[in-house]
């Protein structure tokens, strides 16, 4: 297994753990999380929790994929960058459980 591609393929399990912390806590959701604020603190778009819960990890999992295909090719990738779409997928993930159990 190349460099890259285990890289990716621990990225990619990262980005899925956050399946996990949504099935924990996704009794404390409401049925429609705020997905979107103004910037006066109003909310501007609901999403069902349910795509919350699976549709989030999935996509960041599918992007960490995507990104990690893209960095194999690079002569010049270094190993922190196959890590930045897993920050940002918790860091997503604690202020989505955040705001909508507020």
């Amino acid at each position: 297994m190349s460099r890259s591609t285990m890289h990716t393929a621990l990225g990619a399990v990262a980005c899925a753990l956050t399946l996990a912390v949504f099935l924990a806590f996704s009794g404390s959701l409401p049925e429609s999380v705020p997905m979107q604020f103004s910037l006066t603190g109003q909310v501007n778009s609901y999403w069902p929790r349910d795509a919350v819960v699976f549709g989030v990890p999935a996509a960041f999992t599918a992007v960490e994929v995507a990104v990690g295909i893209s960095l194999s090719r690079k002569d010049d990738a270094k190993a922190w960058m196959y890590w930045i779409v897993p920050m940002v997928a918790f860091a997503a993930t604690g202020i989505i459980l955040f705001m909508g159990t507020r």
